[in-house]
C-alpha cells in the first residue's frame, strides 16, 4: 500500500455481504493488499474474521414488501443505522475510504461526517436506480418518481469522490443524468477466479442441466423460463434446471411451474455463500438468462452477474438478444434467442438436448472473454483507484 499505515476501508451496503459476490471481491482484494475492512450490511452475522482485519456488522434484514414507499423507508432507516455504527467504529481510527454500494445511492451520504477528516467516498452503482425502479414498478422514465430518483442519484454522486459502475451502458446512462464522465469508472461483476474456476464439461448422462441463480423476479424472465420448459417437456424429457436463489416472485414462479406441470423438472435451492456456489453449480451444463426487453426499454442495462460467473467457470449461457449482452458476448461465447420468445428459448434448449457437443463450441469464446474481463484485472484497477484516493 502507498500509505504509511494499513489502509482502513468501510463497506456500506443494503445487501447480504456473505452472498454478494461483488462486495466480497472488493473485500478480498483489500485484505490481500494489507488493508483492514469494516462491513456494514444486512443479515444476522456479526463478528471479526480472518486475522482480525475484517469486521462484519449486519444491521437488519431486507424489506420484503412490494410498495416503493416501503423500500424507501427501509433504506433510509438502514442509512441512519449505518452512519451511527460508522461513527462508533471510527473512534478507534478514522477511515481512509468509505465505499457505499447502491441501492440506494444515498448510502454515500453515510460518509459525509468523515469528509472533514479527509475520508474519501466511493459510490458503487450496481444498478442505475431510476431505471431499475422504472422497471420494477412500471413507472414511465419521465414520471415524477423517476425524476426524484435521478435527483437523488445526482446528489449522492456529488457527495462521492469517485463513482463506480458495472458496464459501459450504465456509465453512459449515468453520464446522461449529468454525472461527470471522468468521475465514473468501470469495475465489472466478473467471477473471482479464486472461487469460480473453469469446470471441464462432463455430460450428466441423459439429463441436460440448465442453471439459474440469483434474484427470482418476473422482470428477470423467470416465468419465460418456466414456459420454455413446458414447451420442451415432452420431446426433451430429461431436461432439468437448477434454480438457486430467492426473491419477490419465488412463490409465483413455483405456482407457474405447477400450472405448466414442470415442477418435476426444477430443483430449488436457497441462496448460499459465494464460496459455496461453484460446488452447488457443478452439475450445470448450460446457464439460462430470461431478462426481458422491457428492461432495456427503460434503459435498465443489466449485465447479469450469474452469466459472468458461469463464464468464469467456462459454462456457456443461453441469453436473450439484448443490447447489453450483445455488447460483451457474441455467437462464439453465448447461445442467443429472441428476447421474450419462449418458443425460441425452447428451440435453443432442444438444440443442446439433441446435440450435447454444441455446449463445447462456446468454450474458446468464453476463454477469450475471461482473458479480457477477469477479477485479477479488476482488483488491480480497484486497488490503484483506492490508493490514489487515499493519497490525495
Amino acid at each position: 500500500m502507498s500509505t504509511k499505515r494499513p489502509l482502513r476501508v468501510a463497506m456500506v451496503a443494503y445487501a447480504n455481504y456473505f452472498t454478494d459476490a461483488r462486495i466480497k471481491n472488493y473485500v478480498d482484494a483489500l485484505l490481500d493488499a494489507g488493508a483492514s475492512v469494516d462491513v456494514f450490511a444486512l443479515g444476522k452475522e456479526i463478528g471479526t474474521y480472518g486475522d482480525g482485519r475484517l469486521f462484519v456488522n449486519n444491521l437488519g434484514t431486507k424489506y420484503g414488501g412490494t410498495s416503493s414507499p416501503g423500500y424507501i423507508v427501509a433504506q433510509v432507516v438502514f442509512m441512519v443505522k449505518a452512519t451511527w455504527h460508522l461513527l462508533m467504529r471510527s473512534l478507534s481510527g478514522m477511515y481512509d475510504i468509505i465505499h457505499a454500494h447502491n441501492m440506494p445511492n444515498i448510502l454515500s451520504l453515510t460518509g459525509l461526517p468523515f469528509k472533514l477528516f479527509g475520508t474519501k467516498i466511493i459510490l458503487d452503482v450496481h444498478d442505475t436506480m431510476p431505471e431499475a425502479y422504472a422497471t420494477k414498478f412500471d413507472y414511465p422514465l419521465e414520471s415524477l418518481p423517476i425524476k426524484f430518483l435521478i435527483a437523488e442519484q445526482s446528489i449522492s454522486a456529488a457527495c462521492a469522490d469517485k463513482v463506480i459502475t458495472t458496464n459501459i451502458l450504465h456509465k453512459e446512462v449515468l453520464a446522461g443524468h449529468g454525472i461527470p464522465e471522468n468521475k465514473i469508472d468501470l469495475i465489472y461483476n466478473v467471477g473471482n477466479r479464486k472461487v469460480f474456476k473453469p469446470k471441464p464439461y462432463c455430460a450428466n448422462g441423459q439429463e441436460l442441466w440448465l442453471g439459474y441463480h440469483g434474484t427470482i423476479a418476473a422482470r428477470l424472465g423467470v416465468f419465460l423460463i418456466v414456459d420454455a420448459l413446458s414447451l420442451v417437456k415432452r420431446d426433451c424429457p430429461e431436461v432439468r434446471i437448477l434454480c438457486v436463489g430467492e426473491g419477490d416472485d419465488l412463490a409465483a414462479m413455483k405456482r407457474r411451474a405447477g400450472e405448466k406441470q414442470v415442477t418435476h423438472m426444477i430443483e430449488w435451492k436457497p441462496f448460499v455463500d459465494v464460496e459455496k456456489l461453484p460446488e452447488v453449480l457443478k452439475k450445470v451444463d448450460v446457464g439460462v438468462i430470461g431478462n426481458q426487453r422491457t428492461t432495456e426499454l427503460k434503459r435498465n442495462y443489466m449485465l447479469p452477474v450469474k452469466m459472468l460467473e458461469y463464464a468464469a467457470m467456462e459454462i456457456p449461457t443461453i441469453v436473450p438478444r439484448l443490447k447489453i449482452l450483445e455488447r460483451y458476448f457474441d455467437e462464439t461465447s453465448a447461445f442467443f434467442y429472441e428476447a421474450d420468445d419462449a418458443n425460441d428459448l425452447a428451440n435453443a434448449i432442444r438444440s443442446m438436448y439433441n446435440n450435447r457437443t454444441l455446449i463445447t463450441t462456446r468454450i474458446d469464446g468464453l476463454r477469450k472473454f475471461n482473458a479480457e474481463y477477469n477479477w485479477d484485472i479488476m482488483a488491480e484497477h480497484y486497488l490503484n483507484m483506492v490508493n490514489e484516493l487515499a493519497a490525495r
